[in-house]
């Protein structure tokens, strides 16, 4: 990839967004290369940018985040929070891990009744949330105790505060 800058890749992608397809499909091999490259670095750059932008909200409003998830007594979910004119709405989501070590013993209760281990678990011994969602509650109780729900990072969305 040709060195370029942030500011003119950014300013190259700009100019890319008023292109029709057919205008795209106009561009010369090496004018497609590099807006290819052009919208990959600022891709990037975009990515590290919301990754620090993540990084200063949850330094800013973590604890107030915390102190929310406190009260409330849920360690996920939607919390609204005033910062002054703006509110933010910051969604913790559930993540699914699995005790391995649990679903170890149960792949093998399983192989040793005759059944196929694959039928049920996935070789990592991981459970597709949508395969559990189907099981019959007698088979889901079984596997319940390998199942732990973990928050996810939190998601950040800002938006003006309605008015008083």
């Amino acid at each position: 990839m040709s060195t370029t800058s942030m500011s003119d890749s950014m300013r190259a992608v700009s100019a890319l967004l008023d292109l029709s397809a057919v205008e795209l499909m106009a561009l010369t091999p090496l004018q497609t290369l590099r807006a290819v490259e052009h919208l990959e670095a600022a891709t990037a750059g975009l990515d590290a940018l919301r990754r620090k932008l993540d990084a200063a909200l949850d330094a800013t409003y973590g604890e107030c985040i915390r102190r929310a998830c406190a009260e409330t007594g849920q360690d996920m979910g939607l919390f609204n929070i005033d910062a002054g004119e703006v509110r933010l709405r910051v969604e913790i989501a559930e993540q699914v891990v699995w005790d391995q070590t649990q679903l170890a013993a149960m792949a093998a209760r399983i192989a040793k009744g005759g059944e196929c281990v694959e039928a049920y678990l996935d070789i990592t011994y991981d459970i597709p949330e949508t395969r559990w969602s189907q099981w019959l509650p007698t088979l889901r109780d079984s596997f319940a105790r390998a199942r732990l729900l973990t928050p996810g990072p939190p998601t950040y969305r800002l938006r003006p505060r309605d008015p008083v």
